[in-house]
């Protein structure tokens, strides 16, 4: 009689333990995830601060689109139908750009090029818009 309420405690401690694990792991991912949110921003203003230092752009504002990261199992390469290791993709896949000096298209082709360069990121990706000059209304008559 003790045998089988023996195991089905065991079962119960086993599966409390094993949800206590998924539980933890979870947890400690979504804090490391918060942490590179925090570098990645910290890199974008330095890009913009960067930028705004460059004769002819002025005042920049950057704003990037990335691909969420999927986590991936080790065993994701191992498993693979090609024998060759998957190549890491950019995970930003776009990125919009709000200059004051963006209205002089050459100035718009060089951050365009910056960018690319910098960032390891196509032109056609890399969109570069002219800020809306404060404090100058234009009123139709």
């Amino acid at each position: 009689m003790q045998k089988p309420k023996r195991k089905l405690h065991m079962l119960f401690i086993g599966t409390l333990l094993a949800i206590l694990i998924i539980f933890i792991n979870s947890t400690i991912g979504s804090m490391g995830g918060e942490k590179k949110k925090g570098e990645e921003s910290r890199e974008v203003t330095a890009l913009e601060q960067a930028l705004m230092k460059i004769e002819g752009i002025g005042e920049v504002f950057i704003y990037t689109h990335s691909e969420p990261k999927d986590e991936s199992s080790p065993l994701t390469d191992y498993f693979s139908v090609s024998g060759t290791k998957s190549k890491k993709q950019n995970p930003l896949q776009g990125i919009l750009v709000v200059a004051e000096g963006a209205d002089n298209p050459m100035t718009k082709n060089k951050i365009k090029q910056i960018l690319s360069a910098v960032l390891q990121l196509p032109e056609h990706r890399i969109v570069v818009e002219e800020m809306n000059k404060r404090g100058i209304h234009v009123e139709s008559e």
